[in-house]
């Protein structure tokens, strides 16, 4: 390249536009110029309506408003309001809470914030974060952001099964060359697939962990992103598998990617928090340290109006249920969308990921490019991943999903 001015870490940033974002900005000028009802735009991670239009909770965008000056644009406190922190714990883990644990929580702006405060903290400039081949792209961006680096395991056997053994190889792999290792869980309703690691599954990772962590100088550190928690079809089953973080060796730390982007439908709004669950009271008071710290030096303060309505919410009977039934009304259109869109893909051939919720379904595609290419001709906009297709079923219209799977399977040959 030319002359650049700045430091030699932040050579070439930037130069590639973000996936997601690039790919809507081409579906608005598609609808501009031939209407909406022409586009058939899966890229954004938002849900809409059956109208098309921005999907909202009365009961969150009513409260919000009403909130009070003090309450709605003042300071919080660098590691977030107190009642807000406990909220955040009550919320993320309902009645699933690990009994032998110490857990603790600092805010952040959305679980975008977590994700950056786990990488930097736990793991050590120059290794490797440990991440599934299908992934949201940011994660290696705030890995590369912060001098980090990922490595994936395989997420998917040939029958589509969760490939824990590729975890294990890999795990071991990277332990014999970082005493820290970081893994990320995207789970339930995995974004890009859909997949939700079954309870089983669970049981097994953890007795992995537990016993890579007889070595008493390797550090593990999950790191669990549950964005889409929200959006399978039982969110409070979906929970069950945290009361095993219960116990667990002082050399394993649990860290929680809460956000109320999805939960709350407060994308813009910017709110979350990083929970740490470890057996050490020792090791949670330096989780809250060093993130709080963290906080300080990145963003400062989170949005105080955004704490006090989820600390409204868990206190107020009314008001949770009021913006729960609303939440399970969109979560059902959601998976009744992705249901004809399953469904059609078995009736033509078209091989998926597994989906259990979530706002995506998978395809594999040996050229994902070339193929969101082609369906880009029928005015349909998909985001292409290293491995596949990535269709945001959340934000179609359920008129407008009869027929895609056909269309992609014809683009696909």
């Amino acid at each position: 390249m030319g002359f650049s001015m700045v430091a030699s870490h932040a050579v070439g940033k930037g130069k590639e536009p973000d996936a997601v974002f690039a790919v809507l900005n081409k579906a608005n000028i598609a609808k501009a110029a031939l209407g909406q009802e022409k586009v058939i735009n899966a890229s954004i991670g938002a849900i809409f309506d059956e109208k098309e239009q921005f999907a909202a909770f009365k009961g969150v965008s009513d409260y919000f408003r009403k909130l009070p000056d003090e309450e709605l644009m003042n300071y919080a406190p660098i590691s977030g309001l107190p009642d807000y922190l406990q909220a955040a714990i009550d919320y993320t883990f309902g009645q699933y809470k690990p009994k032998d644990a110490f857990i603790k929580a600092i805010a952040t702006p959305g679980g975008t914030g977590a994700i950056r405060n786990v990488f930097y903290n736990y793991i050590e400039q120059g290794q490797k974060a440990l991440i599934p081949d299908w992934f949201w792209g940011p994660y290696k961006t705030i890995a590369n952001e912060h001098l980090r680096d990922i490595d994936t395991y395989t997420m998917f056997d040939e029958d589509n099964n969760f490939t824990l053994s590729s975890v294990k190889e890999k795990t071991l792999e990277l332990l014999k060359m970082q005493d820290n290792l970081l893994t990320v869980y995207n789970t339930p309703g995995h974004n890009p697939t859909g997949n939700s690691l079954k309870y089983e599954e669970w049981e097994e990772i953890l007795d992995f962990y537990k016993d890579c962590a007889k070595n008493k100088n390797k550090k593990i550190i999950l790191l669990l992103d549950i964005a889409y928690i929200d959006y399978v079809s039982n969110p409070d089953e979906g929970r069950k598998f945290m009361k095993l973080f219960s116990g667990l060796p002082e050399n394993i730390l649990i860290t929680i990617a809460f956000s109320m982007s999805k939960s709350f439908l407060f994308y813009g709004i910017r709110c979350g928090a990083i929970i740490g669950v470890s057996s050490s009271s020792e090791v949670a008071e330096e989780f809250a340290q060093a993130n709080s710290y963290s906080a300080r030096g990145v963003w400062s303060n989170g949005v105080r109006g955004a704490q006090k309505l989820l600390v409204d919410v868990m206190k107020n009977k009314e008001l949770k249920e009021s913006i729960d039934k609303e939440r399970t009304q969109l979560s059902e259109l959601i998976l009744n969308r992705a249901d004809i869109f399953v469904k059609e893909a078995k009736e033509v051939g078209l091989d998926i990921l597994p989906y259990q919720g979530g706002f995506f379904i998978s395809v594999p595609a040996k050229d994902p490019t070339a193929i969101a290419d082609k369906l880009m001709e029928d005015n349909i906009y998909i985001v292409p991943l290293k491995k596949g297709l990535r269709f945001a079923i959340c934000a179609l219209p359920t008129h407008k999903i009869p027929g895609l799977a056909a269309k992609t399977k014809e683009a696909l040959r």
